[in-house]
């Protein structure tokens, strides 16, 4: 990649941890912590990502010349490094508490960067660090395929507890409607090309076995069969387009129309009386097995590394002299490239 601006290497780490974290925003959670925020949209990312994201910026901030103006931005960074501490390495894994301040405030100092004229990082080490925040799917459902056996006792309640267990096994994005999905806002799991075929294949049979019994007059309510009919053809004309001829481990491109047309299905099955059907519940491990996550975020660690040596020498900070081996536990989940409070603290005391 060729980056021109630190503005731009912000765009590209947000644009990636939203593409494989899933983003949230301040209508579709009001709950999120409280913090600095100029966002209204930001991802999900984890406290290792958060770690490794820090660990690439922290050096080259610190390397700067304090000059006016920069005393705000460098108390903003001392925040987040302190809230950065207290919670991203002690849950790695886990989304990270205070994702919205960090990258408001990653934004504000990627532009100070940019008003300074600071250095950049390598190619190779942003590189790296942007496939690295490509993993949640990768080591969420490591351990082989999961199955299980869900029985509900009403159309509608089988198509929430799928949703709730996709959900929990590859993340959500929250979704406003659209000029073509109606509704309110609405969580939708990050389903991949075979989930998708999966359940697609499910709520097909369950609308399947009911038709017969509304042409043959052997149901009471019927109403609004025909659009229903008509609109699952359209999803799945997508299916068979998308899904099935997609990879089965890369996301389904219509998640968002395809959550919010079987919510539709299974609630007009409800009200036509329909019992749901046993289903079986399969999702496997996407590309990356788990056991090869510590090498590659190992490799990852190392270049990213390279990348903030390399411009502290430049600037003569010598930053990195005193860093040994990157932590790794977990089974491979980063915790730290640098000892960030450090020189945050140092910083403080002077």
């Amino acid at each position: 990649m060729s980056i021109l601006t630190w503005n731009d290497i912000y765009f590209q780490l947000w644009t990636q941890a939203a593409q494989s974290r899933g983003t949230i925003t301040s209508v579709g959670d009001p709950s999120v912590a409280e913090g600095y925020s100029t966002i209204p949209e930001w991802p999900r990312t984890t406290g290792a990502d958060i770690v490794a994201i820090a660990s690439l910026v922290d050096p080259i901030l610190g390397a700067m010349p304090l000059r006016p103006g920069g005393y705000g931005i460098t108390r903003l960074w001392q925040t987040a490094v302190i809230e950065l501490e207290g919670f991203a390495f002690v849950q790695p894994s886990t989304e990270y508490l205070h994702n919205r301040s960090f990258w408001s405030t990653l934004l504000a100092v990627a532009s100070y960067l940019d008003t300074m004229g600071a250095p950049l990082p390598l190619d190779d080490a942003l590189e790296t660090l942007v496939d690295t925040l490509w993993s949640p799917l990768e080591y969420r459902n490591a351990g082989g395929p999961v199955t299980k056996t869900i029985t509900e006792g009403s159309t509608e309640k089988m198509w929430n507890a799928q949703r709730d267990e996709m959900m929990q096994a590859r993340g959500f994005d929250i979704r406003e409607p659209t000029a073509t999905i109606g509704g309110t806002a609405m969580k939708v799991p990050r389903t991949t090309n075979a989930d998708v075929v999966r359940l697609a294949d499910y709520w097909g049979k369950q609308l399947a076995l009911f038709v017969p019994k509304a042409f043959l007059g052997g149901v009471p309510n019927t109403m609004g069969l025909q659009g229903q009919l008509k609109r699952w053809s359209t999803v799945m004309d997508d299916v068979d387009k998308l899904a099935r001829k997609g990879k089965p481990d890369e996301l389904y491109s219509k998640n968002h129309e395809f959550w919010h047309e079987t919510i539709g299905l299974a609630t007009n099955l409800a009200v036509w009386g329909e019992q749901p059907s046993t289903f079986e519940l399969v999702y496997e491990s996407t590309k990356q097995a788990a056991a090869d996550l510590p090498g590659r975020i190992a490799g990852a660690a190392g270049a990213v590394a390279k990348a903030v040596g390399d411009v502290a020498r430049e600037a003569g900070a010598g930053l990195l002299s005193g860093m040994g081996k990157p932590l790794l536990i977990g089974g491979g989940v980063l915790v730290g490239l640098i000892l960030l409070l450090r020189r945050g603290r140092a910083r403080e005391a002077a």
